[in-house]
């Protein structure tokens, strides 16, 4: 028979076993998320509020006595609980305590970083493994120092990240994105064509249509939240799919304005674009009317 322990239980076991003072926001979601793989290993349950979004897998802690602040060197994860609060059978709490005990592990051997590899490995789709890979190159090519020996940024291989991604993305699981992607792509590759290319802009562009993405993404891979729950944990937005609709329609805007911009003054061009763009425009209209 299964063993049982709370979320606040298990929060409270890691604050009492990690041996630093502090624990990072992106730590601590990541730590947990191993914590949660061991305690099933050492067969306790425990309802564990994660969901998956942008950059890996997320602790819901708005129903916990987890709190994150911020300080002069940066937020970090508060608890209000001590392990003296907890109440299940000390098999239980030996249990968790090993549980966490092996995560933390993994986290002082392989830091952050390490974990979020491991935790990439383990992600539902394909797809976001294939992000991670394109939010890499993003941001190596807006660093100038490594910048390639010719002082390209990469675009090449950005191009090719891109494609794969577009390959990968599990459109029989998600057909309402197949228009939103369509659209982000021709964006991204008129960025990446463009001869005043920036990674910056790219990436802002990347960040919106993964952003739009991975708020479905949460809602649908998670341990048991609603929509309401995932809007609570996530900050600027207050419906799930509010902010996915003004997402839409700031890219629909980019497209427009694209149109535009690539038209200069030619009408049959000028009317082709709007032939593409217009239809989409009403249809977010009706949908708010």
């Amino acid at each position: 028979m299964a063993e049982e322990l709370d979320p606040d239980e298990v929060i409270a076991l890691l604050f009492d076993e990690c041996r630093y003072e502090n624990i990072r926001p992106k730590a601590f979601h990541k730590i947990l998320y191993f914590v949660d793989k061991e305690l099933e290993r050492e067969h306790v349950s425990v309802d564990l509020p994660i969901f998956w979004y942008m950059y890996g897998a997320v602790v819901a802690t708005s129903e916990t006595e987890a709190s994150i602040e911020g300080g002069e060197d940066g937020n970090t994860v508060r608890c209000s609980i001590t392990t003296s609060d907890i109440d299940a059978p000390e098999v239980a709490v030996r249990r968790g305590r090993r549980a966490v005990s092996r995560a933390l592990d993994r986290y002082y051997d392989g830091g952050t970083e390490g974990l979020t590899e491991e935790m990439y490995d383990e992600a539902p789709y394909e797809v976001q493994r294939h992000y991670r890979r394109l939010d890499q190159q993003l941001e190596t090519a807006t660093d100038e120092k490594q910048m390639t020996l010719d002082g390209g940024k990469n675009e090449k291989r950005t191009r090719e990240t891109l494609y794969d991604f577009v390959e990968a993305f599990p459109e029989d699981e998600f057909s309402e994105f197949s228009d939103d992607l369509s659209i982000w792509y021709r964006l991204m590759s008129a960025e990446l064509d463009s001869d005043d290319y920036d990674p910056d802009r790219a990436q802002d562009l990347a960040e919106d249509f993964w952003r739009l993405f991975c708020l479905e993404l949460a809602c649908r891979e998670n341990n048991g939240l609603s929509r309401e729950e995932i809007a609570r944990e996530l900050k600027g937005v207050s419906s799930v799919e509010e902010s996915k609709q003004r997402i839409r329609s700031d890219l629909l805007e980019m497209e427009q304005k694209k149109a535009y911009e690539n038209a200069e003054g030619d009408e049959t061009a000028l009317k082709a674009g709007e032939a593409l763009v217009i239809p989409h425009l009403d249809f977010t209209v009706a949908q708010n009317v």
